[in-house]
């Protein structure tokens, strides 16, 4: 039990945690419109709380590297488990294995404006699953329950998807909600239909940030033998020019 508890710590500071953490920082980079490193971070962080998921269901995470949607997808294959995923969180985590992954800019990146509301849908879905499911539960007349069907009543209730921001959230996340004082807390809570004190209908002065960016070596095919000379580049990127 003492090394399961270490165990269970360890996911929590070292994926979960971090994974707030991720989330919070891309928040800051795309108000303060720095789209690669939104995209960057905003994937960091769903690949840690889905790596998070895996590892409480004792799965392997060392075979998935950066791809999200791979994750995703051994995710979703968990036994007796059922998630309520909506496609277009789906939608959104392809989209950022399509376009977070390129940390040097390498290819291409479009953003349409709507990303960040995007973010905090897929992270308020995805992180509730962050958590040990499987266990009993013991009820007030001492009886033990199933604690995996227990819990994901408790998460998929239709109340929550009316009031998200009434979902209690633990880790480092609901350390910054319930402390109104912490600087960090209104970065999460600023423009965000799911995180914060009240349900909000309408989002004011909300700014469009669409955007598009192409590196060089795109533009200028020419020089790309002389830079892969030199530079690391993606097996994309290698295979496009190939073709």
């Amino acid at each position: 039990m003492y090394k399961n508890h270490l165990i269970y710590s360890f996911i929590d500071g070292s994926f979960m945690d971090i994974a707030d953490k991720d989330y919070l920082a891309a928040r800051i980079c795309y108000r303060y419109d720095l789209p690669q490193e939104f995209l960057w971070l905003s994937l960091q962080a769903i690949e840690k709380y889905i790596k998070a998921i895996l590892l409480y269901n004792e799965q392997e995470t060392k075979s998935i590297g950066h791809d999200i949607s791979k994750a995703y997808d051994k995710m979703k294959s968990l036994k007796e488990f059922s998630f309520d995923i909506p496609k277009d969180v789906e939608s959104f985590i392809s989209y950022l294995n399509r376009y977070g992954l390129d940390r040097y800019f390498e290819k291409p990146y479009f953003l349409y404006g709507e990303e960040l509301l995007s973010l905090d849908r897929t992270v308020w879905f995805i992180r509730r699953y962050c958590g040990l499911f499987n266990s009993k539960i013991k009820k007030i007349d001492g009886t033990m329950v199933d604690g995996l069907s227990a819990n994901l009543k408790r998460i998929q209730n239709p109340y929550y998807l009316k009031q998200p921001n009434k979902f209690i959230h633990h880790g480092y996340l609901g350390h910054v909600l319930n402390n109104k004082r912490l600087e960090l807390r209104k970065q999460l809570v600023y423009k965000n239909f799911y995180f914060g004190t009240y349900k909000r209908k309408l989002i004011k002065n909300y700014k469009l940030k669409s955007g598009s960016g192409t590196p060089t070596h795109i533009h200028h095919k020419e020089i790309f033998d002389e830079l892969k000379a030199k530079v690391r580049f993606s097996k994309e990127i290698i295979d496009h020019f190939k073709n």
